[in-house]
């Protein structure tokens, strides 16, 4: 097909995902606000800075932001006993990505829960913010799980690229960031991105890479990673691989997190499709079988579907999960949360929070061993994550799930 042909089939595909993503009754982010409204949110964002909170941001249905995320942090020290916060490294945009770590820190078994790798997925965050609490709930009811095990969050692991999704260039603190999301932006005008303010406000709505435009999730140094194509090639709003493997600061923060803390297992959180990437055909036959093991957990408690190994796109894979099954041997599982599209609405939270509640404690209990809280015909978790059995659970491709299709790409060209 000549090139022209091409770029006039992108602007139109662009242009009616564009239209169905405008259509959502309560999307978040730029689409739907204007330069007044954008300023307004800066605005009380600094002016919740500056009001005493009673209450924790993640519990409600409003958008949640970067500065929430530290301002409930602070509340949950204030909060609880055993809540430490720090930071694991600095975005481009000079912002911290945040770790918060509850639990007995001598423990021998660790848990890393991670959230908002890609920037247009920041449901996850009040999401895994939500499980930090009800671990230090159950902890104050007299649970003692939090006494064995190190559990260590990073809520917001793409800070940056969420505060793009929300307030477009505006979320941006330094001028060298805007021009660099600027420059990608240009560079994709064969998209219409220039022409048309909505499409250019809905590109970045949908912005789901770093502020130099490389997607985190196919960034890690896999032994695929250079085999993997990423249908970009170049700086853009997803997908885009990178110069090289793990040439971010994101990526580069994690990975030294992984290799210094030596996790027992990793819960990572994205949006959407309800649905369960658990398999990495490179993984040994030993962490495959505890990746089934957690995920058959997830799947019975959550109700997503397992996606098929023949289907988990794992050959050249260059993803956390990836490097943690491949190059690590972390038994991982990667959820995806949510329907629709990405931004996910505020007003799904709920129905998120009700579908995930009880997994963390109850994938802790099987990691220690201890028979916890029945899910499915009496069966404990720690007989269920031993056995690992398919009953009550089912496999779906992600053809047709999942936010790969969301994809500015035409139909077919994921």
């Amino acid at each position: 097909m000549k090139r022209e042909q091409r770029m006039r089939l992108w602007a139109a595909a662009l242009s009616v995902c564009m239209a169905a993503g405008m259509a959502q009754p309560a999307m978040a982010g730029v689409v739907k606000k204007s330069a007044a409204q954008t300023s307004g949110s800066a605005a009380n964002n600094t002016a919740e800075a500056a009001t005493a909170q009673t209450d924790f941001y993640f519990a409600g249905q409003e958008m949640y932001t970067y500065q929430r995320l530290e301002a409930d942090m602070q509340l949950l020290k204030s909060k609880y006993e055993g809540v430490t916060t720090d930071s694991i490294g600095k975005t481009v945009d000079g912002r911290n990505i945040y770790r918060i770590v509850i639990g007995n820190p001598n423990a021998e078994k660790k848990v890393l829960v991670l959230a908002a790798i890609h920037a247009r997925e920041y449901i996850t965050t009040p999401l895994v913010m939500r499980q930090v609490r009800e671990m230090l709930d159950r902890k104050a009811s007299g649970e003692t799980a939090l006494n064995d095990v190190c559990i260590q969050f990073v809520p917001m692991a793409n800070p940056d690229g969420v505060q793009i999704s929300q307030r477009a260039l505006d979320g941006l603190n330094n001028a060298n960031s805007k021009q660099t999301v600027q420059r990608v932006i240009e560079s994709w005008a064969d998209w219409g991105l220039l022409e048309n303010k909505d499409k250019y406000n809905w590109y970045l709505n949908k912005w789901k890479n770093n502020v130099n435009g490389v997607d985190l999730n196919h960034n890690f140094p896999t032994k695929g990673w250079a085999q993997l194509n990423d249908n970009r090639g170049k700086a853009s709003s997803e997908f885009y691989k990178g110069p090289s493997a793990a040439s971010e600061p994101e990526t580069q923060a994690i990975i030294k997190l992984v290799n210094e803390q030596k996790f027992s297992e990793v819960i990572n959180y994205h949006a959407q499709g309800q649905i369960i990437y658990w398999s990495q055909m490179h993984a040994s036959k030993e962490v495959q079988a505890k990746d089934k093991a957690m995920a058959v957990i997830a799947a019975r408690r959550t109700g997503y579907a397992l996606v098929d190994p023949a289907a988990d796109g794992s050959r050249y894979g260059a993803g956390f999960k990836d490097w943690l099954d491949w190059e690590k041997g972390i038994p991982n599982i990667t959820l995806e949360v949510g329907l629709g599209v990405s931004p996910v609405p505020e007003n799904q939270i709920e129905k998120i929070w009700q579908q995930n509640q009880g997994l963390l404690p109850e994938l802790v209990n099987a990691l220690l061993g201890r028979s916890g809280e029945s899910i499915s015909n009496g069966t404990s978790t720690a007989a269920a994550g031993n056995t690992a059995q398919d009953s009550g659970v089912h496999y779906v491709s992600p053809k047709g799930s999942g936010d790969a299709n969301e994809s500015l790409t035409p139909p077919g060209a994921e």
